[in-house]
């Protein structure tokens, strides 16, 4: 995964435009059952219904995953995020595509780093802990 790929189908304006665009990717998508069981979680969370598509990657001691969806309700908002085991380069990247974070902690005694963006109506987020790495963008609708 590129930050540039990721940042394309999270622009997508639905589900179904990032599903085609995510399905480039050539990872499996998740099945009906665990497609359901992130619904139900989300549903728990935020109220409202949700469309979501995903995409896990197992690889030896590795895992990436990508999940879109769009919420309404209450807190209606259109989001995707990204998890990988392999961080290098993401916030650097992230930051030559978006400039300095607006946010930025960094505790290199616990191998901990985090930072945040807003640009417009959108929000970006990096955490990394050790060698794990989550992005996040969320708009609100």
């Amino acid at each position: 995964m590129t930050t540039d790929r990721f940042l394309d189908i999270c622009d997508a304006p639905n589900v179904q435009a990032a599903a085609l665009k995510g399905d480039q990717l050539g990872w499996q998508r998740l099945t009906k059952a665990e497609t359901e069981e992130w619904r139900s979680n989300f549903l728990n969370y935020n109220g409202g219904s949700v469309d979501v598509v995903g995409w896990p990657r197992e690889r030896k001691a590795r895992s990436d995953s990508m999940s879109f969806w769009v919420a309404v309700g209450p807190n209606a908002h259109k989001a995707c995020a990204y998890s990988t085991a392999r961080p290098g380069g993401w916030l650097d990247a992230l930051s030559a595509r978006l400039g300095e974070p607006d946010t930025l902690d960094k505790d290199d005694t616990v191998e901990v780093i985090s930072a945040s963006w807003t640009r417009g109506t959108v929000e970006y987020s990096f955490a990394q802990a050790g060698s794990s790495a989550s992005i996040t963008i969320a708009a609100k609708r």
